[in-house]
């Protein structure tokens, strides 16, 4: 019995073997054939597009004043080169970008009296790296690793609310502009049409953020390509100065509803993230590495393996 199942076992293993070996065999046969068509596509183009951002703020989260709301920015122009080899690919897609969110003001009974913008302009440098989930000649399915740094070209936060009755967190700075009342219950603020709330000196001129996504390169012939284009963007760092964010940490301005130092918000850590879509159209220039002939020094004549014809000196 056990030597019946140790032959069952053998011939098991043995199959194993083969058909691993048969996998392997074709693998290869596939790689080769691959590289022996490779060919890069450099791309030259223009896009455009649009992205959702989300600004994660704790302490805006903590305030009962402000609620998140679903926003739309543009990516009105952008640019792109690339190259695709077999198996990865590498894009570069400088653009102008906005990002930053709009949150919705509430007031004390829970109604909306107004929006709180987040505003950001950047110029932005992002680079890719392509890992090409199917490589055919005239279509490329992509995913895309990237890391964008960004120049902060203005940034500001605005307000516009309607007059109403809001409420203040502790820690957080009461005006003491005309309007702004305090009253048992909550501070009665007066109607406001685009007041900066925060100015572009509180934000880094830098930022970084790593990108993760999808892209499609759509080959219509072969000069011009179609772009699909579609990415998660994350903030690495907060995008405010710190020593912005330190004043919110450690509070020194006007009283707070309870007349103890407040600052402009409630302390937290803040990033951001956006989900970008665009679409381009590019220039591509495809090259292929030709077959070389081989050449020798010996030329041949006449039939394969006939002998060359000795040099006969002429009869005098």
């Amino acid at each position: 019995m056990k030597m019946a199942k140790s032959l069952g076992f053998e011939a098991t293993k043995s199959r194993i073997v083969e058909t691993v070996a048969k996998a392997t065999f074709f693998v290869t046969l596939t790689l080769c054939n691959s590289h022996a068509s490779a060919q890069n596509v450099e791309a030259f183009g223009i896009y455009g597009g649009f992205n959702f951002p989300v600004t994660m703020d704790e302490g805006l989260s903590k305030d009962p004043r402000y609620f998140g709301q679903l926003t739309f920015r543009t990516t009105p122009i952008g640019f792109s080169y690339g190259v695709d080899k077999v198996g990865f690919g590498y894009i570069l897609t400088p653009c102008y970008l906005q990002a930053g969110q709009k949150f919705s003001i509430r007031n004390s009974i829970g109604g909306e009296i107004g929006t709180r913008d987040i505003q950001m302009d950047y110029i932005s440098l992002p680079i890719a790296l392509k890992l090409h989930i199917n490589d055919l000649s005239f279509f490329r399915l992509s995913g895309v690793l990237g890391l964008n740094v960004n120049y902060l070209i203005k940034g500001r936060e605005t307000i516009s609310q309607a007059a109403s009755k809001v409420t203040y967190p502790l820690g957080v700075t009461i005006p003491k502009d005309p309007g702004y009342v305090a009253a048992y219950d909550g501070v009665f603020v007066p109607a406001v049409d685009n007041l900066e709330y925060v100015s572009n000196e509180k934000f880094n001129s830098i930022q970084l953020f790593a990108a993760l996504g999808l892209r499609a390169d759509f080959d219509i012939n072969d000069e011009w390509s179609i772009n699909f284009d579609g990415r998660a963007n994350f903030g690495l760092f907060d995008s405010r100065q710190t020593s912005y964010v330190n004043q919110l940490k450690n509070p020194s301005g006007e009283p707070d509803f309870n007349g103890n130092p407040g600052a402009p918000d409630l302390p937290g850590q803040r990033r951001e993230i956006y989900l970008a879509v665009s679409i381009g159209i590019s220039k591509i220039v495809q090259t292929k590495n030709k077959f070389k002939t081989k050449r020798t020094g010996i030329t041949n004549r006449g039939a394969k393996n006939i002998p060359r014809p000795r040099n006969m000196r002429p009869k005098s």
